[in-house]
């Protein structure tokens, strides 16, 4: 297998491996959306600091993981169009 055939087979292996990825953690952000949902409505409007602390860092895990989402399909995309054009 020469070298080209070989970088083909890597970069195409891993764009899927991006795209299942990006896949996986898409449902996880969904079930992690719901359960956040469902700890911000037991909290309420509390005002306490803690609870204010829980919910802001819920929130800006939640904002990563749909960057990750994003990123990882971003890369599975550039990484088969390179494949493909080798």
């Amino acid at each position: 297998m020469s070298q080209l055939q070989q970088l083909k087979q890597t970069v195409s292996g891993l764009a899927d491996a991006a795209q299942k990825t990006g896949n996986n953690l898409a449902q996880f952000d969904k079930a992690f959306s719901q359960q956040t949902s469902s700890v911000q409505q037991a909290i309420g409007g509390s005002a306490q600091s803690a609870d204010k602390r829980v919910l802001q860092s819920l929130q800006e895990a939640a904002k990563r993981v749909k960057e990750a989402t994003q990123a990882l399909h971003e890369a599975a995309k550039t990484a088969a169009d390179y494949s493909k054009s080798l």
